[in-house]
């Protein structure tokens, strides 16, 4: 039986990425949006990670990364653990068996990922609360916007896990 061997120096690069990405989302003084389009770097980065990742660690991760942002938004308690895990899981599983682990593949999980995840935000949170008119304003200023920004993410996130796969499977 072959072992893998493990590279101690990956997990400390994952752990600064999601740290990184926490801290640039949830601070005032770094701010990357655009007028009203505010992207939300997590959901690439941790479906980078799910496509070359297992299932569970997918879930895992998903679940600690939806638990400090709960923590952090204070007010939407279990909404981003309870998304994001099985987001993660998901897109895990997709990657290992519906699809292959190209960039066409990694587009269009983020892309199905982000907007599942601003889609039931709306639904969740704004939905009811506010009349047709502030409901359609929302998803096509914010919302969409939004979802088309944070899918650029995407793209740096993706060719870093692949070599991290590459540099795990030596």
């Amino acid at each position: 039986m072959e072992t893998k061997k493990r590279h101690p120096g990956l997990a400390i690069i994952n752990f600064m990425l999601f740290f990184f990405a926490f801290i640039i989302h949830y601070t005032d003084s770094i701010s990357i949006s655009i007028k009203n389009a505010v992207p939300i770097i997590i959901l690439p980065l941790l479906t980078a990670f799910a496509m070359f990742s297992s299932p569970a660690a997918s879930a895992a991760v998903g679940l600690i990364t939806g638990i400090c942002m709960d923590g952090a938004a204070s007010g939407a308690l279990c909404f981003n653990a309870a998304v994001l895990t099985l987001a993660a899981a998901l897109t895990s599983v997709c990657a290992n068996n519906l699809f292959n682990r190209n960039v066409r593949s990694a587009l269009l999980l983020s892309v199905i990922v982000t907007l599942v995840y601003f889609v039931l935000r709306w639904a969740c949170f704004y939905a009811f609360t506010l009349s047709a008119r502030d409901n359609l304003t929302y998803l096509l200023s914010y919302a969409f916007p939004s979802v088309i920004y944070t899918n650029i993410f995407i793209f740096p996130f993706y060719f870093l896990y692949k070599h991290f796969n590459m540099l795990r499977n030596e």
